[in-house]
């Protein structure tokens, strides 16, 4: 009879589909593990104000020379772009 194979398909899905249900949760996850380690909050070293500024520096520098270098990888796409249509116009002039 037609259609069997689709009906046997669509159970199987609805029973995979429960099954997925049934399965913990992260929320649930983490709550199991707060509870095992006791520990309720998280414990961030502590910095120095004067470290604190070096640090903001350090990320300011990086984040200029990467600024910079998409900035060059931006035009230099641009110009080879433009060269290769020059080219593909100009030797379709031909």
């Amino acid at each position: 009879m037609g259609g069997e194979g689709s009906m046997s398909s669509a159970n199987q899905s609805l029973k995979y589909n429960r099954a997925l249900l049934k399965r913990q949760k992260f929320r649930d996850i983490r709550n199991l593990y707060l509870q095992s380690s006791g520990k309720t909050k998280l414990e961030f070293k502590q910095v120095s104000p004067e470290e604190l500024v070096l640090i903001k520096e350090r990320i300011r520098i990086q984040h200029k020379k990467k600024v910079k270098r998409e900035i060059i990888i931006f035009i230099f796409s641009i110009v080879v772009t433009i060269a290769f249509f020059y080219f593909m116009n100009w030797l379709f002039t031909i």
